[in-house]
């Protein structure tokens, strides 16, 4: 499918530049998004797209529905308008209420996808990846048709999206350094560097001086992370051997004061 897929993705990259060429109107851009998302994404023209989406009083100009439930917005501006986070403040007010995670910015030749999340302090939009079907498309064909492939209905499906993002989180930063900054995995690297050499190397020493080399942004994001040390075992208890039921019951009573057994006896006239 990739061969094919990228023949499609390189005949709308065309039909954009010469819209951004030619001056054409933005409603003419969301006539070709459409046709895109038909021809190259397979997505279903007349159940899963719609057109001039309302939202309110206001409307988004596409919408992508899937088991008729919303699951992406799409913004569309004029041929070569440079693309702004606010052009998506509309689809972010209907995410909010609706549980819509996924927009996408557009005007033809750059593409922005957004992954919206609700929170306590309200919505969190965040950047997923961004290209273009002008100069990437020459320079990095491949890398622009994988994130094409995940806006594929097939994969957008098989839960394609959700994973690629959870795969940008667990690469970010601080997911890195957190999973870095742990006692198993300072230990290992404090084993590397003394490997031939008679000298200690502690690993708060490691932590210390690998914190030196971070840049002061991350190591601010960072400040409110821990060492995390290994939890250790619980020690096994040895299990008892079997004894006969009349002989433990009788070894019970001699174990359990009293007042225990009192109470458990009020208990079981309840």
């Amino acid at each position: 499918m990739d061969k094919e897929f990228k023949k499609n993705i390189s005949r709308f990259a065309q039909i954009f530049k010469d819209a951004q060429e030619t001056g054409k109107r933005e409603a003419d851009v969301v006539m070709y998004i459409v046709q895109f998302l038909k021809d190259v994404l397979k997505y279903d023209v007349f159940t899963e797209i719609s057109k001039e989406y309302q939202i309110k009083d206001k409307y988004c100009d596409i919408a992508i529905k899937l088991n008729g439930r919303v699951v992406m917005l799409i913004e569309a501006k004029q041929p070569g308008v440079k693309l702004a986070k606010h052009h998506l403040d509309q689809a972010e007010n209907y995410a909010m209420k609706n549980g819509t995670e996924w927009a996408i910015l557009t005007n033809g030749c750059e593409w922005q996808l957004y992954h919206f999340e609700s929170t306590d302090e309200g919505i969190e939009r965040a950047p997923v990846f961004k290209t273009d079907l002008l100069d990437s498309l020459q320079i990095y064909p491949e890398e622009v048709v994988e994130k094409f492939l995940l806006l594929h209905r097939k994969h957008f499906l098989r839960g394609g999206l959700d994973q690629y993002w959870k795969k940008i989180n667990l690469l970010t930063p601080r997911s890195l350094l957190q999973a870095v900054f742990t006692e198993d995995v300072l230990k290992k690297i404090s084993k590397e560097l003394i490997r031939g050499e008679k000298v200690r190397v502690g690993i708060d020493e490691i932590e210390r001086e690998l914190k030196t080399m971070l840049d002061k942004e991350i190591l601010a994001d960072l400040a409110d992370v821990k060492l995390r040390k290994k939890k250790k075992a619980k020690k096994q208890v040895k299990r008892e051997q079997k004894v006969p039921e009349e002989l433990s019951s009788q070894s019970n009573a001699k174990a359990i004061p009293p007042k225990i057994i009192q109470n458990k006896n009020h208990e079981s006239g309840h």
